[in-house]
């Protein structure tokens, strides 16, 4: 069972994740996060830690950047094949969705279809990428590009 260990002080600034698997590192790790819980270094478990730390042990659990799914035909109850401009708010939801299930990435894939779902997805998605793009979202899975099929 993961334990959260609070430092003495009132409000620690800096997370320290111990006792972490992670993948092409040998052994127990410890991953320090600064304040924006942005990683700023990964160290054997026999190095010295921050004390001002709050403290997650996750004994020996693997830990692991945020998958990329290549294939996914839809989310929420939205097929990509049936897109419609209206659908930006729902591509919003489902990428919020998926980065809570760890996903980073993905493809949103478009079966078999008619040319005339194919070009009015295929543009909603572009439309939806753009703004992706513009506004760097953050907590959010970002569209690379499309898999057709």
């Amino acid at each position: 069972m993961t334990e959260l260990i609070q430092t003495p002080s009132a409000i620690a600034t800096s997370l320290q994740i111990i006792n972490a698997r992670i993948p092409h590192y040998p052994g127990l790790q410890q991953i320090h996060l600064d304040a924006d819980r942005t990683i700023c270094r990964i160290s054997p478990m026999d190095a010295d830690c921050n004390r001002k730390a709050t403290v997650l042990d996750v004994e020996g659990d693997w830990i692991s950047l945020g998958g990329v799914d290549l294939q996914i035909n839809g989310a929420l109850g939205l097929a990509f094949t049936d897109l419609h401009a209206e659908h930006q708010v729902m591509l919003q939801e489902i990428c919020e969705f998926l980065w809570q299930q760890g996903v980073d990435a993905f493809l949103p894939t478009l079966v078999t279809t008619s040319v005339i779902n194919f070009r009015r997805s295929l543009a909603v998605i572009a439309e939806f990428m753009q703004q992706q793009q513009q506004n760097n979202p953050a907590q959010q899975a970002v569209i690379l590009g499309v898999h057709l099929e």
